[in-house]
């Protein structure tokens, strides 16, 4: 025997509103699990500059591509460039929302538009020592490259963040 007509309304009602918390709460609207083609050749690149430095090859983590997703749609979003996040808690506080390593690095680019700029973004990095020491650096064995267009201060930008764990 099934139930009475408004007890099953409202038991869609209260499941229907718990899958929407549930959503609402497990996955942010911007971040995204997959590598595009020029995340994927970021990575690669990345790899290529650690073997010609004798440092092992870094896997892709989707947790860390998630944290760096996210972290560029919110500073095109907050209209900002930091490693800080839009409520001033610091990168690793935002990056272990989304993936647990204990050792955590970042890299951030800003560059007017993404059209084929693997190699740029990827030797701005390298230019920079801080950055390069980031990427070169034995601690991390894991990746994730978040990639967006959007606008920043009024110009088209596009945002590139690199996420590192071990």
């Amino acid at each position: 025997m099934g139930m009475p007509p408004t007890m099953r309304a409202v038991a869609s009602i209260t499941l229907a509103a718990a899958l929407l918390f549930a959503a609402a709460f497990t996955a942010p609207a911007s971040g995204k699990a997959r590598h595009d083609a020029t995340e994927r050749a970021i990575v690669a690149i990345v790899n290529d500059h650690r073997a010609a430095h004798g440092v092992p090859a870094l896997e892709r983590s989707k947790g860390l591509a998630r944290a760096a997703d996210f972290h560029s749609w919110e500073m095109l979003d907050a209209d900002y460039f930091s490693h800080d996040s839009r409520d001033g808690s610091d990168f690793s506080s935002r990056v272990r929302r989304y993936a647990d390593h204990r050792t955590l690095g970042e890299t951030i680019a800003r560059l007017g538009n993404c059209g084929g700029n693997a190699r740029q973004v990827v030797q701005m990095w390298m230019d920079s020592a801080p950055h390069r020491d980031i990427l070169l650096s034995s601690a991390f064995d894991s990746i994730g490259v978040g990639k967006r267009t959007g606008s920043l201060g009024g110009a088209q930008a596009c945002m590139v963040t690199a996420d590192l764990g071990s």
